[in-house]
């Protein structure tokens, strides 16, 4: 039994061991933390206040580093969390310059006043703080809409997509905005689309540094109806023909195919299309021309036609 006590007695000089390793360990800490220390540390600069004329430039400080004296308590903490700096803008704005310095001794002032009276700021790394400012400007510039529409079979549109403004103002620092031409859209996406499609789309900035989009917002319209198809054989008339010449066309009728809406398939008859040739834009190597449409009914699109050239014989 006289052995078995012998353990005990161990482990109770060792938890006594730690016991006192521990608080030896809290009195260095705290000795060795309360002694003044100098160590370099970083203030976040912030802009605050700005005048609604003017935005900061893109080349401005956000991070100012100077020595610190303090206690080591002191030191640790902002390490851990970074004092601020802040700039009120406006009360050094001047509207007829494009910048300000703040001197290397008001810099030490605005940062004495994240810390006690006994502490000591010194070896700042800029002499003074230079602020540079953009004036803000507007510019018009176009609008770009992000769509996927696919139609549904037999439905096409009428005519071009129309955007209502199709150009907007934006206003923001003259830096940026000369690197800005156009403005993108939301994306809209539309599956088997049969009907006129009137919708509005909100604008998206191409820039953080944007001041305004006016408007806001866009309305996309494009007209959709449903199609048929058509075709007629119909006689090639040559122009500028010279009056001593006769020509003999082969061959001498075409066939026009076409698509137009169903609400306009009753004006497209036979009298509502003329196909010429132009006898001056002949291709005379080859003594062929090519036939263009130079009347048409309202609506007819995709048209096409067969043959593509009409070869010709002269007759003197």
């Amino acid at each position: 039994m006289a052995k078995k006590a012998a353990p005990k007695y161990s482990k109770g000089k060792l938890k006594l061991f730690i016991f006192f390793l521990i608080v030896a360990s809290v009195f260095w800490v705290l000795t060795k933390f309360s002694r003044e220390f100098t160590a370099s540390v970083a203030a976040k600069i912030s802009y605050t206040n700005l005048p609604e004329t003017a935005a900061l430039a893109s080349n401005n400080l956000h991070e100012i580093t100077f020595d610190l004296t303090a206690n080591g308590f002191e030191i640790l903490f902002y390490k851990l969390k970074k004092p601020a700096l802040e700039i009120n803008v406006t009360s050094y704005y001047d509207e007829d310059d494009d910048k300000f310095i703040i001197s290397r001794n008001e810099l030490v002032r605005k940062l004495s006043s994240n810390f006690n009276k006994y502490m000591d700021i010194k070896n700042l790394s800029v002499d003074g703080l230079t602020v540079n400012l953009d004036p803000i400007i507007l510019k018009r510039i176009g609008v770009n809409p992000k769509i996927d529409i696919s139609f549904k079979d037999g439905f096409k549109p009428i005519d071009s997509i129309q955007m209502k403004p199709d150009s907007i103002t934006i206003s923001g620092p003259k830096g940026v905005l000369e690197e800005i031409h156009s403005i993108d859209t939301k994306r809209l996406t539309l599956n088997n689309v049969e009907k006129s499609i009137s919708e509005t789309l909100e604008l998206i900035s191409p820039s953080d540094d944007i001041v305004k989009i006016k408007p806001s917002k866009i309305k996309v319209e494009w007209p959709v109806a449903e199609f048929s198809q058509g075709e007629f054989t119909l006689p090639v008339e040559v122009i500028n023909l010279p009056p001593s010449l006769e020509l003999k066309l082969v061959p001498e009728r075409i066939t026009v195919s076409f698509d137009i809406a169903i609400d306009e398939f009753q004006g497209a008859t036979k009298e509502n299309f003329r196909v010429v040739c132009d006898y001056s834009k002949r291709n005379e190597s080859d003594n062929f021309m090519l036939p263009v449409l130079v009347k048409k009914p309202k609506g007819a699109v995709n048209i096409v036609f067969e043959p593509k050239k009409i070869d010709f014989f002269i007759f003197k």
